[in-house]
């Protein structure tokens, strides 16, 4: 197993959109009313999403993206879930093509204006783990890296937002010490 930081090109954007966002997002989708995709061919979805992703990655020098990949013949129970290195940089690149992609979580950090007073976060944007890797300790890797990613880039805080339905989710982070820190209230325009 290797955890990667994603780089900003069109065949690393692609192949995370095609083998990690999209089955995300249809999970997603059948969990949260509020996350179903347009109504448009898997193609156009994919190409929609990478060219979002590589904008994102190329505009903010602190917006990562960072991806779980094993070996196809390893079996889900054989993955090593044991702990980061926090002094072992991450390799960066294209996983190669004979390793699957199971897994990924996107970062970015919310610098504190210095009026405010508290430490700069590090905002875990979204996290997916591949069900047949579930339980193996993927997640619980994923945000380790979050955490080793926050202490590098300076941050004191991890934040997240997490649908209120989301109770799979929720429950997740709650085990893991994160603590209701604001409400969010929309409504669509009149």
């Amino acid at each position: 197993m290797e955890i990667r930081r994603l780089p900003a090109t069109e065949p690393a954007a692609e192949r995370y959109a095609r083998e990690l966002w999209l089955p995300y997002h249809r999970d997603l989708a059948a969990a949260v009313d509020a996350h179903s995709l347009a109504d448009r061919p898997d193609d156009e979805l994919i190409a929609a999403e990478a060219a979002f992703r590589l904008d994102l990655l190329r505009e903010d020098a602190d917006r990562r993206l960072w991806v779980v990949s094993v070996d196809s013949e390893i079996a889900p129970g054989d993955v090593d879930s044991g702990a980061l290195d926090p002094e072992e940089p991450a390799p960066v690149g294209v996983p190669d093509p004979d390793r699957d992609l199971v897994a990924f979580i996107s970062t970015s950090v919310d610098e504190c204006p210095e009026v405010f007073d508290r430490p700069d976060r590090l905002v875990v944007g979204d996290i997916y783990v591949d069900e047949s890797y579930r339980g193996t300790g993927l997640a619980d890797r994923l945000m380790g890296r979050a955490e080793v990613d926050a202490r590098g880039q300076g941050c004191g805080e991890l934040r997240l937002d997490v649908d209120i339905d989301n109770e799979r989710a929720t429950a997740f982070y709650e085990k893991r010490g994160f603590e209701p820190y604001r409400k969010q209230l929309t409504r669509e325009v009149e």
